[in-house]
């Protein structure tokens, strides 16, 4: 070999391989990690009513003006695959007074999807028995209560019909419901004092207005010291006097979160008697989007994890 011709070859050889090299890992280099995207927001709604005109669920006698477009179960499917939401708490509508067979059969129809709480009548002698036929037989997960403020509303006062109810609602291990003004929480406090294994959820933050007297909100606030007590922050569009995204609910919203704090604070549709005032998707938004006071951890409480400590879903 020449030693002349074996050395310049060394070098283009050394020169080709430092190219190569230097190619190769030009080539190899690791490409920017995606960015990590975050898993979307669960959403489950705690408060939704269904009804639909069928001679298999009648409307009692003495509701004299029946809803005449119907609210399915199926609808109400469709919209929560639109705008993302998982799974929905029915609440029994006083359309059908205590015959809550058709929320029943839907629950039984879509257990995955769907869980019910029933109502009974507080004025009956045997209220607490129809609770436990509707949980045990049924399988609904809460009982509604409704005592309106004027006199039609006193049989809350009367413990030898409420404490029933409220004893069995405890033994069953079912939230109770609360649907009513401020003016009648003070008379509610005496049985969540009594039965502090209960979960009570105020609904609709007792659709007390912005323009009440503080003291009204007040009566709300006061039950955040106990425990077991949540709080929908739902009907904003109710109680407001201003148009989309209702900013003078705002105030009261933040107080009742700062009361209640996220994990005993829960949103909700109130499908679709919301429907006059806002569209479905909206209800979502107001709380997702709008209401900026939440943070990302609030509103997965908010929006999912509250609710889901009083109703767990199947997965």
């Amino acid at each position: 070999m020449n030693p002349a011709l074996s050395r310049r070859d060394l070098v283009k050889g050394i020169a080709g391989a430092a190219a190569a090299l230097a190619a190769g890992c030009q080539s190899e280099a690791p490409a920017p990690e995606d960015a990590v995207s975050e898993p979307p927001l669960k959403i489950v709604d705690p408060h939704v009513h269904v009804w639909v005109n069928d001679p298999k669920y009648p409307w009692p006698e003495e509701n004299k003006n029946p809803p005449k477009e119907d609210a399915t179960a199926e609808t109400l499917l469709a919209l929560m695959e639109a705008h993302g939401v998982s799974n929905t708490v029915i609440v029994h509508p006083m359309h059908y007074r205590w015959d809550c067979r058709y929320v029943g059969d839907v629950v039984k129809k879509y257990p995955k999807k769907f869980q019910g709480v029933c109502r009974v009548n507080p004025e009956a002698a045997d209220a607490a028995d129809e609770l436990s036929k509707w949980t045990e037989e049924w399988g609904f997960k809460g009982v509604r209560l409704s005592p309106s403020p004027s006199a039609a509303g006193d049989w809350i006062t009367k413990t030898e019909l409420m404490d029933p109810i409220w004893s069995r609602a405890e033994q069953l291990k079912v939230p109770m419901l609360l649907l009513t003004k401020t003016s009648r929480l003070p008379d509610a406090q005496k049985y969540i004092e009594k039965y502090p294994d209960l979960d009570v959820v105020i609904d609709h933050m007792a659709d007390c207005r912005p323009a009440d007297p503080s003291e009204e909100l007040d009566k709300l606030l006061t039950l955040a010291k106990f425990p077991r007590v949540y709080c929908k922050i739902s009907h904003t569009w109710s109680i407001s006097s201003e148009a989309y995204p209702y900013r003078d609910t705002w105030d009261q919203v933040k107080k009742v979160y700062d009361a209640f704090g996220p994990q005993r604070t829960m949103w909700g549709t109130d499908w679709p008697v919301s429907k006059p005032k806002i569209e479905y998707v909206k209800t979502l938004e107001l709380v997702r989007d709008e209401m900026d006071f939440f943070n990302d951890d609030d509103k997965q409480w908010i929006l999912s994890k509250t609710i889901e400590r009083l109703w767990p879903f199947e997965a």
